[in-house]
């Protein structure tokens, strides 16, 4: 002890130091240890975030439905999908829910998940996920979903979105407010062990309807797309709001719903009928519908409709797990049907490294080199995907697909091979109408092989009614087996190849689904008129011995019914005084009003029903005012002013 209390005493300076160095030796190895303690801590929770689950797959009616969250997960999308499909048969009669080629589903389990099916949204806590992605083409269509997606009605534009294709599957001619109806009444649909729910309308439009009286029906079916009425950047136009809830209440309520009147319509206008007849022939008195239409939109505490579904859903059959290389290459080729050539490119040559036998990536392949028409590689790559798996008819699609693009490559007929991958196809896959419509292309080129051609390309027509491209091809047909002299001047349009359909695409979530320009052009084509075959001549004729039909009445006629709009004053146009003539903005609705004399017309001051004091023309720009007015035919303007009732200013 004394010697230590010496050498502390002599030496306190080195006795310091070392003491210091000691410490500082220790507190590096403290640091290290606490690192390596806290790595070891993180260690497996990194690898939990990290770790990838296996993918499992089970097969429906009319899906192929692929996840990573489980059987469970898997199963349910399934059971409430093949449900939807069996809503769409329920309450759109004669709807084609099925292009022949299942829909691929993938269900991712979570947000990471769904970021690795989907780069483009990457997952990130500050910026939301779609709950899903649909993508639809002539050949094959995907659907991949969030399975963790949030909400009441998480898939609502999913729904929405596969409602407008099945629409343009099934339906010709269709006006504009059945079309919009049925295209977003499918939104709020829940499903359950008990079966499906149609909740109320959309608040929104409700809310529209309950602010301004709804359109005379007359005006609101008679509608095209050449109206002021209809115009696509303004669904939340009184015109759409009422198209919309109209449909939603035609299909809830019992009495129409019971009597059928939905297919009696669609039938009539789907044959070529006047909307406006064919309303009043399936619907009755229109009077009486627009009354309980009114009733329908303010049932404040209306119950949801239980619809009528037959059988349970269909959740799949034996679960089958995925090898790693397979779902790398489904995962590809939703990437490819999204324009992602070149990722997917890549993922599909990796996935054949891992897996040489895969046929579904030697397929993608095919059809992505068919695209950059690279013939000789997809060729190379269909025929693979053919000694690989002959049994899917896509493989021999794609081939009957390739010699007809060498052909017209090289201005000569279709080899005898490509008419024979092409009724493979059908013979695999009779609903495929595609191969139907290339065989009757091939099967033109040869005037003794008319008749065949005519019968395949009337089968693709049957299978896809909503198609005009496919009626076109059986009208042209028909007038080359009619006008034999004129067959090689008619052959051209008859034989023009029909490349596969672009696929429309739409992220849907938040905001307003996006959908291709192709999609909105093969809408409009719905109301050109078709062309006819020149055998049509002779009914024409008889025709004429017939009585002409009556009139059609007037859009609507001038009444008294007053409609009225809460809204700002954004213009005032004052120079034909003594008449005025203002617009009324709400939101994105705009309404054109006029007035003979701003002194025939009540003004009313702001919280209070007494007249307002000095109003003049001028004065009024910018004022909130909720205006009455009547609605009026064949004018420059909407409705004549009777009452401007002003609001306080915000």
């Amino acid at each position: 002890m004394p010697h230590r209390m010496i050498l502390s005493l002599r030496y306190p300076i080195r006795a310091k130091t070392l003491l210091a160095a000691l410490f500082l030796l220790a507190a590096p190895l403290c640091l290290t240890t606490r690192a390596a303690d806290k790595d070891k801590e993180k260690k497996p929770e990194k690898e939990k975030k990290e770790k990838i689950e296996p993918w499992v797959e089970i097969r429906t009616a009319h899906f192929i439905v692929a996840s990573d969250g489980g059987e469970k997960t898997a199963r349910r999308i399934a059971g409430e999908f093949e449900t939807l499909l069996r809503v769409f048969q329920a309450t759109m009669p004669n709807a084609r829910i099925s292009t022949g080629v299942p829909v691929r589903i993938l269900v991712s389990r979570d947000g990471q998940s769904f970021a690795r099916m989907a780069p483009e949204f990457p997952y990130d806590k500050r910026r939301e996920q779609p709950p899903g992605i649909f993508v639809f083409g002539e050949d094959k269509s995907y659907i991949g979903v969030r399975g963790n997606a949030s909400g009441h009605f998480p898939y609502t534009e999913i729904f929405q979105n596969y409602a407008r294709e099945i629409l343009k599957l099934s339906y010709r001619n269709l006006p504009p407010w059945i079309e919009e109806g049925y295209s977003t009444v499918y939104g709020n649909l829940s499903f359950s062990d008990r079966g499906v729910r149609l909740e109320r309308p959309d608040p929104d439009d409700l809310s529209v309807l309950y602010e301004s009286p709804l359109l005379p029906l007359d005006l609101v079916l008679h509608v095209d797309r050449k109206s002021p009425y209809y115009n696509p950047g303004n669904k939340n136009s009184v015109y759409f709001a009422e198209s919309r809830v109209l449909v939603h209440f035609l299909i809830s309520d019992p009495q129409f719903a019971g009597t059928k009147a939905m297919e009696r319509y669609l039938t009539a206008v789907g044959s070529g009928a006047d909307s406006l007849q064919a309303a009043r022939d399936a619907f009755g008195d229109l009077n009486q519908l627009q009354a309980k239409l009114d009733a329908f939109v303010k049932q404040v505490s209306a119950l949801p409709t239980e619809l009528p579904v037959s059988g349970a859903g269909d959740s799949g059959g034996t679960l089958r797990a995925l090898s790693a290389p397979e779902i790398e290459a489904r995962s590809a080729d939703f990437l490819a049907r999204r324009g992602r050539n070149e990722d997917a490119q890549d993922k599909l040559e990796e996935a054949l490294m891992a897996e040489p036998t895969l046929a579904e990536a030697e397929q993608s392949l095919g059809f992505i080199s068919l695209k950059k028409d690279d013939l000789d590689d997809a060729k190379k790559h269909f025929e693979r995907a053919v000694q690989l798996d002959p049994s899917d008819a896509l493989n021999f699609y794609g081939q009957g697909l390739v010699a007809m693009a060498e052909a017209k490559g090289g201005n000569g007929s279709v080899p005898a091979a490509g008419a024979e991958a092409l009724e493979k196809a059908v013979a695999l896959d009779p609903d495929f109408a595609p191969a139907w419509s290339n065989l009757a292309m091939i099967y033109s080129e040869r005037t003794e092989t008319l008749a065949k051609a005519l019968s395949d390309a009337r089968r693709a027509a049957s299978l896809v009614p909503g198609a005009n491209n496919y009626q076109s091809q059986v009208a042209a047909l028909q007038d080359r087996l009619s006008q034999p002299e004129k067959a090689g001047e008619l052959a051209a349009r008859a034989t023009r190849p029909l490349p596969p359909a672009a696929p429309s695409a739409a992220p849907l979530g938040n905001g307003t689904a996006r959908t291709s320009s192709d999609s909105g052009l093969r809408i409009e084509r719905k109301t050109e008129p078709e062309a006819k075959p020149s055998t049509t001549s002779t009914v024409s004729a008889a025709q004429k011995t017939e009585p002409p039909p009556a009139p059609v009445p007037p859009l609507f006629a001038e009444s008294s019914k007053v409609y009225s709009m809460v809204g700002t004053i954004t213009d005032v146009n004052c120079a034909s005084t003594p008449q005025i003539q203002v617009t009324l903005k709400s939101q994105t609705i705009t309404m054109k009003l006029h007035a003979e004399s701003l002194e025939k017309v009540s003004i009313k001051a702001a919280g209070s029903s007494g007249a307002a004091k000095g109003a003049t023309c001028s004065s009024l720009r910018g004022r909130i005012a909720r205006i009455s007015y009547i609605l009026v035919p064949s004018k420059a303007w909407d409705g004549e002013m009777q009452v401007v009732e002003f609001r306080n200013q915000p």
